[in-house]
């Protein structure tokens, strides 16, 4: 079962820094926004640069609707990584008013 989160209790992960997210979205739609700080790792990438992450962090994986990152979620906890789903993605994220960092994208891990 994937784990999830919602984005009020995301946005209080990220306040408290606690966990780290992981946006698996298309670059057009990280550009268009995300979260400050979020890894930029496309879904069809997940595969091959999950070695790339810590196992010791969190990491909140979103997308823009949920499916994406419930997919990306599933692959990464099944190699034994500590992740959650972000319930709703970034439309829920922009709906509940919270911040959104818009026209940079970040590569790296």
């Amino acid at each position: 079962m994937i784990r999830t989160i919602s984005v009020q209790e995301a946005a209080a992960a990220r306040s408290l820094r606690s966990a780290a997210f992981l946006d698996v979205r298309n670059a057009d739609e990280f550009a268009d926004g995300h979260v400050d700080g979020a890894l930029f790792m496309p879904l069809h990438i997940v595969p091959l640069r999950a070695s790339e992450l810590s196992r010791s962090e969190t990491y909140l994986v979103i997308c823009q609707s949920g499916g994406r990152s419930a997919q990306a979620a599933a692959y990464l906890a099944s190699a034994g990584y500590d992740v959650r789903s972000v319930e709703g993605g970034m439309s829920a994220w922009r709906a509940a008013g919270l911040p959104v960092t818009t026209g940079r994208v970040d590569v790296g891990v």
